[in-house]
């Protein structure tokens, strides 16, 4: 017999597994994970910290706001389900019939 039997029985088994919800459901991690951010805004020191993380020069901020503004022009009305973004070579719907409502 496998170490990795559960031999409780099969209603202990659904209740133990609904109290863990995982995946998008995962309350524990969801939990756990406002409880560190709330204490590391309270114990941090958020402007020194920010002011670490500033650009040492000019190149580098030049080169984040070309970062920034790289990820901001993908996201501002693209849409996914229009073939003609993600795979230029095909038309979209309303380009092969003509209709540009």
């Amino acid at each position: 017999m496998s170490e990795h039997t559960d031999k409780s029985a099969p209603k202990d088994r659904k209740r133990r597994a609904k109290k863990l919800v995982q995946g998008e459901g995962d309350y524990q991690a969801a939990r756990r994970y406002r409880e560190e951010v709330t204490e590391f805004v309270a114990k941090a020191d958020v402007d020194a910290l920010a002011h670490e993380a500033a650009p040492s020069s000019a190149k580098e901020a030049r080169d984040l706001a070309l970062a920034e503004d790289r990820g901001r022009d993908r996201s501002k009305g693209d849409d996914a389900a229009d073939p003609g973004l993600m795979y230029p070579a095909r038309k979209s719907k309303s380009k092969q019939t003509g209709d540009d409502r």
